[in-house]
């Protein structure tokens, strides 16, 4: 019987131990604050298999590089990188010229 609880305590103690080292971070950094919000992407596995080996050449997580990658194409779609000689100023609102973005109000 006391074998059996050593032999418990002992593969319990190793499952803690390798999976405190599996853990990802949930912080993506100190502006963005904990990336606690899930999302489900079906893939097939060629594309899953090329997106972890893009990863790893980044030295990144699966995980932070479609975040990043996902970001970028955001941040080119949604925000305005115009210079802020092609912006018109109102009281109320801010516009580019060039793409026809409302920037602020």
């Amino acid at each position: 019987m006391e074998e059996n609880d050593n032999l418990k305590a002992a593969m319990a103690n190793e499952a803690e131990t390798t999976l405190k080292d599996l853990r990802v971070p949930a912080a993506t950094n100190q502006e963005e604050g904990p990336a606690d919000k899930q999302m489900l992407i079906r893939a097939t596995e060629h594309d899953k298999e090329r997106w972890k080996r893009a990863a790893d050449e980044k030295g990144m997580t699966l995980s932070d590089f479609v975040r990043t990658v996902l970001n970028d194409a955001s941040k080119e779609l949604l925000d305005c990188s115009h210079p802020i000689n092609h912006r018109r100023f109102y009281p109320w609102a801010e516009f580019c010229l060039k793409c026809n973005k409302r920037l602020r109000g």
